[in-house]
This record gives structure tokens, sequence and C-alpha cells, in this order.
């Protein structure tokens, strides 16, 4: 307890934890962004990879992939795209029927998805 009678809330219980790997230096960020374009071709949404991986944010696991896909040549890069886009296209089909009861929510959901399309580019 502290001095004002609330429990201490960094005092969590110990849970077991993944070893995750340390992405240090530019090396580091190569492989993880390989290891976030491995989740991401798997299916994994954006949040599920950046809890996988132990990257602090969606936003940021989404970077890597965009990172790692302007990194790939041309033919490579065009195919992990359309790919992308496919996969972002369910995704719009799933929020349309999920959310239609719900316009507002709907909505803010297709925003966002439209900034992750717009972040993504098309393929050059």
């Amino acid at each position: 307890m502290t001095s004002r009678g609330r429990e201490n809330r960094s005092a969590r219980p110990e849970r077991e934890r993944e070893e995750r790997p340390s992405y240090a230096g530019r090396q580091g960020r190569r492989s993880l962004d390989e290891e976030v374009v491995a989740l991401r071709e798997q299916g994994q949404s954006y949040s599920a990879v950046a809890r996988a991986l132990g990257i602090k944010r969606a936003t940021n696991a989404q970077e890597a992939f965009i990172r790692a896909m302007r990194s790939l040549p041309e033919k490579e890069r065009r195919s992990m795209h359309g790919r992308e886009s496919e996969r972002l296209n369910q995704l719009e089909v799933r929020i349309r029927s999920r959310d239609a009861l719900e316009p507002v929510k709907m909505e803010r959901h297709l925003v966002a998805l439209e900034a992750l399309r717009q972040t993504m580019g098309t393929p050059s």
C-alpha cells in the first residue's frame, strides 16, 4: 500500500513472459521487418503482430511492414502489395458486415482502414 492507502500498481503479479528477441541496429530492424511480414502474411492483424513480437504499438508493426515492402525488388513489392490489398479488402467486408447496425462505428473503422491503405501507397 502507498501512503494514500492504494495498492502499488507497479507491483503486478509475476507472469511468465516469452523471451522476445532484441532488435538493435539496422540488421536487427531488418530482421524485425521480416518477422512482421511473415506474421502478416499468415493473416495476423497488425495488433496481433505487435503483441507477438513485443512491439509497442500496432502502427509500429505497420511501419515495419511498409519498410520491408519498400525494400523489396519491384516484382516482389507488387506481389506483396497485392496480397496486402486483398487482406484490407477482406477487412472492409468484415467491417461493413459486423458494424452495419452501428453506422458511426462503421464509419470510424472505415476511415482507419482508408488510412492504412493510404499509408501503404501504390506499388511502384
